[in-house]
């Protein structure tokens, strides 16, 4: 009678089905995450930083410095307090949440049956090995209609496939206008008006890649890499899946995870990576720091004209990317496509569902006053809206605007 964080659940929905030693094991394993979460806050804030926000980095580098002979700054003291924490939240990674959300898995192999929806999928190469950007520890692609033999590689920030293929669509979005076009031409102008499901209902966009909705985040990112066969995600995905096997007593392969299940397998198989990528740039900046490389800045230049660039980055989410058009070293257009952006965007002009809503088809509903399982799937994309918040009155005018000087 005494749930506390767990009372508004929908505890003892017929849909749960977990037994108690298991919902104990997980409650158990909850709490000590919390605690494995703030060491690997700590790491974060060791290197000038605040989660979520990546505040230590400036145009042209990082604003913390590199000094092994200052205590103020990034010292071989604080590199190794950095490697303790990241070691023992890797620890914690593999030998707990895996193993944890495998278990979980098994117990409801069902659901590897629902909430597939879109089966493109896009991820972008991440984590830089080089200054230019052509060499990633991560590899990025696409893939489409869930068949990995599709997989088709995006390789640098200089990749015209993914450059040239972002749009995004505003046909049943609360912007102005109807159209459909690439990040440069964009603009966000919001235009409010009562919610209508055969016109705009949202205030997200609706993105696209080569004019189709994409899948983003973290099985996106796992069958990309699974698919070019990238050793580290090799591993951890097979090992993933031999686990909720020998769990299910049962054959279980990669076309399992495309499902609500999967895409928490897929966090969790990402966790995994990440932590041995995280040990691996530890090691790199170390070795770079030994061979007298402190350098944190690079001076930027702005030239003369129009200038269009942007910038990827697998965010937790899935892919994030800034599109900027610069002109005479002034921003004259800036639009960010993000994660969530990908996959709760709403139908565009085709009528083509977006991941959110195309995963809900065919769910079942034990009770429909209690929809547990439409939030699951949901939740499976692990949602954020905060890029889609915009203050209006009761008329949709707009109520504040929050404009940056440089």
């Amino acid at each position: 009678g005494q749930l506390g964080i767990f009372q508004n659940g929908y505890w003892g929905h017929p849909a749960m089905k977990l037994p108690p030693e298991v919902n104990l094991l997980a409650v158990a394993h909850y709490l000590q995450a919390l605690e494995v979460q703030r060491k690997a806050n700590m790491a974060v804030a060791i290197l000038g930083s605040k989660t979520p926000n990546i505040q230590n980095l400036a145009v042209g580098g990082v604003a913390n410095a590199i000094n092994l002979d200052s205590p103020a700054a990034l010292n071989m003291e604080k590199l190794y307090q950095v490697k303790t924490l990241l070691d023992e939240v890797a620890t914690f990674v593999q030998q707990v949440y895996v193993p944890d959300v495998c278990a979980i898995g098994a117990l409801y192999a069902d659901w590897t049956r629902y909430g597939a929806g879109v089966t493109n999928y896009l991820a972008v190469p991440d984590l830089p090995l080089d200054t230019k950007a052509t060499k990633f520890s991560l590899p990025g692609g696409t893939i489409m209609n869930g068949d990995l033999a599709t997989a088709k590689p995006i390789q640098t920030f200089q990749d015209a496939y993914f450059r040239e293929n972002v749009t995004e669509s505003i046909a049943r979005s609360w912007y102005q206008g109807d159209w459909q076009k690439h990040p440069y031409a964009e603009e966000t102008v919001p235009a409010y008006a009562p919610w209508d499901e055969n016109g705009k209902y949202s205030w997200v966009k609706a993105p696209r890649f080569d004019g189709k909705p994409m899948q983003v985040g973290p099985l996106a990112q796992m069958l990309v890499g699974y698919a070019q066969g990238h050793p580290r995600i090799k591993f951890w995905v097979d090992k993933a899946l031999e686990t909720v096997s020998g769990i299910a007593k049962a054959k279980v392969g990669p076309a399992a995870l495309h499902s609500t299940i999967g895409r928490h397998a897929a966090r969790a198989v990402r966790c995994a990576v990440l932590s041995e990528e995280a040990q691996h740039h530890w090691k790199l900046l170390v070795e770079n720091i030994g061979k007298g490389d402190t350098k944190v800045f690079n001076p930027p230049t702005f030239p003369k004209g129009e200038v269009r660039g942007f910038g990827f980055h697998e965010a937790p989410r899935g892919v994030l990317s800034h599109w900027a058009v610069i002109e005479d070293g002034k921003i004259k257009n800036y639009q960010a496509v993000v994660p969530s952006t990908w996959n709760a965007g709403p139908r565009d002009g085709k009528g083509q569902m977006g991941p959110y809503e195309a995963s809900l088809v065919g769910n079942p509903v034990a009770d429909p006053e209690r929809p547990l399982e439409a939030l699951r799937t949901v939740h499976s994309f692990d949602p954020c809206l905060a890029c889609a918040i915009h203050t209006v009155d009761e008329e949709g005018r707009e109520v504040a605007r929050v404009r940056v000087g440089v």
